[in-house]
């Protein structure tokens, strides 16, 4: 072979080369083409795997909400029962001390019941506050002061830091 051989190539083998290199760009085309597609799915994996976390810890916030507003109803219920306690305790007399040991005792175990679910009976009954306190009656008192509760009708209640039941009052003019 001599030097002039390189030169001039048949033009076959020009052709071979230039289909070569066509191949070799629609090859790489395909590849970038392939890439884009892999990185676009990739992302929208991405997109859909956090969207489907998000459903998770949405749904675990309503299935605790359902669950909370369905134990406020029960407490709410049950609070009726504490009050007939109450009541029933408040009749209690030397004669009849023996029968009402039993119910205190199972007054003691509901209210040992609500304690366990966060339900805690309302401390300060001295000034009416409305966000606690709701006022059937305004009654003229000497010993009162204006605002100030005179008599708690019911009790009031507070689970967690919300109220349950708010406590029913007179308050003083």
């Amino acid at each position: 072979m001599n030097q002039y051989d390189d030169q001039y190539q048949p033009e076959e083998m020009i052709d071979q080369e230039q289909e070569q290199e066509q191949s070799n760009i629609q090859e790489n085309n395909q590849l970038e083409q392939c890439q884009q597609e892999v990185a676009l799915w990739k992302d929208q994996a991405a997109r859909i795997f956090a969207d489907f976390e998000n459903y998770k810890k949405r749904m675990d916030r309503e299935q605790m909400s359902w669950m909370q507003t369905a134990q406020v109803s029960v407490l709410k219920d049950l609070l009726t029962v504490v009050d007939n306690f109450d009541r029933a305790l408040s009749a209690k007399t030397d004669a009849t001390a023996d029968m009402y040991a039993g119910i205190e005792m199972i007054y003691k175990s509901v209210m040992q019941l609500l304690h366990k679910y966060g339900v805690q009976e309302f401390v300060s009954y001295d000034q009416f506050n409305p966000e606690f306190h709701e006022a059937l009656m305004e009654v003229a008192s000497e010993q009162h002061t204006t605002g100030q509760v005179v008599q708690v009708l019911e009790k009031g209640f507070m689970i967690k830091d919300k109220v349950l039941r708010p406590a029913k009052v007179m308050v003083a003019k």
